[in-house]
């Protein structure tokens, strides 16, 4: 065994792994590839026809009585918190699917 340097891993043992990373690495480049493709793109007209439909809304829901505006609040995903003592709202939104009560009004 003199001259030979000792054999710290077999060749056939390393090739499986490197086919292997390469197997994963590509499954997860079409993964990606696929998440990029499917978010489309707008067009200048979509942002506008957007803009101009959460604009209505708003103007909706200024009028709205305050449940109503509750509801919409947690669907969305807010939740509404009043300041008295700056007479500001803190907002947090959750992403994802509300749970729960999520508006909370306090003082006038």
């Amino acid at each position: 065994m003199k001259g030979r340097a000792p054999q710290l891993c077999d060749p056939t043992v390393v090739t499986g792994w490197i086919a292997q990373v390469q197997t994963e690495r590509a499954a997860a480049e079409a993964e990606i590839a696929t998440q990029q493709a499917s978010a489309r793109k707008l067009t200048p007209t979509q942002i506008s026809e957007l803009v101009s439909g959460i604009t209505d809304a708003i103007a909706l829901l200024r009028r709205a009585n305050p449940a109503d505006k509750a509801e919409v609040y947690r669907q969305l995903g807010l939740r509404l918190t009043y300041q008295p003592e700056t007479q500001t709202v803190d907002v947090q939104a959750q992403i994802g699917r509300p749970r729960g009560v999520m508006v909370c009004v306090e003082g006038g």
